[in-house]
């Protein structure tokens, strides 16, 4: 039987798009009770209404299809609730008394000014865990500055180190600093759920998307306290190490990451590559002469590389004890075989809107010895109202109809959006960068995962 780890805990979810519903996400991975709140005249649109099963938003109900949603939210209950409304902020702190942590991404002050803020929270349950994440955090002279991933980024100083000498700086491209501050909330809660247990207190906990950011390139930010040295963009290169860098191999779009850190590594590389000769090159001699020369290095290397097929290429460069990784596409991530043994991927199966589908863990770490837990699909919109509302907070069904007459629940959307994202329309007005659609991918998973994937 999988064991829960954190059965027993229960966690009111105020998150929305990635942030937030990533920690908590790993927090429902790990056995927790996610109760996923979402307002009827706001929901979380953006992750409902992004990837749709086979690119295709169904005709109904296109917010339960959403594949981002699923992803970030499996394991979760949901529910609707208005807490702009006196009767949704009554609800809130009965839901309140019964939990023991609280986590949401909202600007500063939004909580504050519903009333719902942790003071006010302390009040109902003195030993509550809030968790308050945001791009700047909850105090100081920019709190209230508007922040994406974007601008976390670049305010961290992990845009200006990223890119190649002499050209402009480069976003990671990806949600990095939404993950970091997912990761981080997540981390924050667990913590003080020990604090709680040593002490028996509560605790407010403020993330900020930006320091979790910048804590990543702490060696940057050391060598600046002790050297006063600015850091600039060096593409992949490292000022210490060389060969460092991503190299061309055989196919189209085919790559192979090499790093060769010290003197052994390095004759071993000449050896595989049928070029001994470089070894007493004085231009590569020793690492401080090919730092010096690696331009000159990296043609030579890619010259070989490029005839080789990356994969085979990287088994034969580890078995010399070569660190090398080949550069995997997001189809060569999904069905890789150390990846798929380890369990990494989970089948759930994820109702009539969306069917078996293969996700990764939002927790991947491995607890050895204990069976691995599963999480269920995510919530339809308000699926779990009655269990919530009736079960654990003791209403009739006649008092959540009246609630849902007097619009401080719903079961749909109250205002549905307008067009429904498309990969198709993205690609068309994005190019190259939004990506390919491979016709073969269900037989691709179904080989690997079983037949019934993708049928609902």
């Amino acid at each position: 039987m999988a064991y829960k780890i954190l059965e027993g805990i229960r966690v009111v979810d105020l998150t929305t798009v990635y942030a937030g519903p990533m920690g908590t996400r790993m927090l429902a991975d790990l056995g927790a009770e996610i109760i996923k709140i979402e307002s009827p005249k706001r929901p979380d649109l953006f992750t409902r209404m992004t990837a749709y099963p086979d690119n295709e938003p169904p005709e109904k109900e296109n917010w339960n299809a959403g594949g981002y949603f699923h992803l970030l939210n499996a394991g979760k209950l949901g529910i609707s609730l208005d807490l702009s409304t006196e009767k949704g902020k009554e609800i809130f702190k009965k839901l309140v008394k019964i939990s023991d942590i609280v986590m949401e991404t909202f600007s500063p002050r939004v909580m504050d000014n519903l009333g719902l803020g942790y003071e006010e929270l302390k009040k109902i349950k003195p030993d509550i865990i809030m968790v308050s994440m945001s791009g700047l955090g909850h105090y100081g002279p920019l709190r209230d500055y508007y922040m994406y991933m974007t601008g976390m980024e670049g305010m961290s100083g992990l845009t200006y180190i990223t890119g190649h000498p002499d050209q402009p700086p480069l976003l990671s491209n990806y949600a990095y600093g939404d993950w970091m501050l997912g990761v981080t909330g997540a981390a924050a809660a667990l913590t003080a759920l020990y604090y709680r247990k040593k002490t028996g207190k509560g605790q407010y906990i403020d993330v900020a998307g930006r320091e979790a950011i910048v804590i990543h390139i702490g060696d940057v930010i050391m060598d600046y306290t002790l050297n006063g040295r600015v850091k600039e963009r060096s593409g992949n290169a490292n000022p210490e190490m060389a060969p460092h860098e991503c190299y061309r191999c055989k196919g189209e779009d085919s790559w192979i990451n090499i790093a060769v850190e010290n003197e052994e590594q390095w004759q071993a590389l000449c050896k595989l590559m049928g070029k001994e000769e470089l070894k007493d090159d004085p231009r590569f001699s020793t690492m401080e002469a090919r730092v010096k020369n690696r331009d000159e290095l990296n043609k030579i290397i890619e010259e070989w590389t490029s005839q080789h097929d990356h994969l085979e290429l990287m088994e034969k460069l580890q078995k010399e004890g070569i660190p090398a990784g080949a550069v995997l596409s997001m189809k060569e991530v999904h069905l890789n075989p150390h990846l798929i043994q380890r369990g990494f991927f989970e089948v759930i199966d994820h109702g009539k809107d969306v069917g078996k589908r293969p996700i990764g863990k939002q927790m991947p770490a491995k607890f050895v010895g204990l069976e691995s837990y599963t999480p269920s699909r995510a919530p339809r919109f308000a699926e779990h109202n009655e269990y919530v509302f009736c079960e654990l907070l003791g209403m009739s069904k006649e008092e959540l109809k009246k609630l849902e007459e007097e619009k401080v629940i719903g079961t749909v959307p109250r205002f549905p959006p307008g067009r429904p994202t498309r990969l198709d329309l993205i690609e068309k007005q994005a190019g190259k960068g939004a990506g390919y659609v491979d016709p073969n991918y269900l037989e691709e998973l179904r080989k690997v995962f079983g037949e019934d994937i993708a049928k609902k």
